[in-house]
């Protein structure tokens, strides 16, 4: 995929919180959501097990939408080098 295609397509944003985990497919070139937000409660055991099946969830929920496209993602933690410490 050439870099063009890619700031055309939509990136999946997911957004892991404490009481919900949000996802909607984002136009790039605009910074908006291409459609109206998923939002998924929080697991209350919120393993990272538990939080990956509700993040696949959403993903499989926009896949028709985003294809094989890239993903984002954000995390309530204090994350260095990629390890979370908090």
């Amino acid at each position: 995929m050439s870099e063009e295609t890619v700031r055309s397509a939509p990136v999946l944003g997911i957004d892991i919180g404490g009481s919900g985990i949000k996802g909607a497919p984002v136009d790039l070139a605009t910074g908006e959501f291409t459609t109206k937000r998923l939002r998924i409660t929080t697991p209350q055991k919120s393993t990272p097990k538990n939080v990956a099946a509700v993040v696949a969830e959403i993903v499989d929920a926009l896949v028709d939408i985003i294809g094989d496209g890239p993903l984002g993602d954000t995390i309530p933690a204090v994350v260095t080098h990629g390890k979370t410490r908090s």
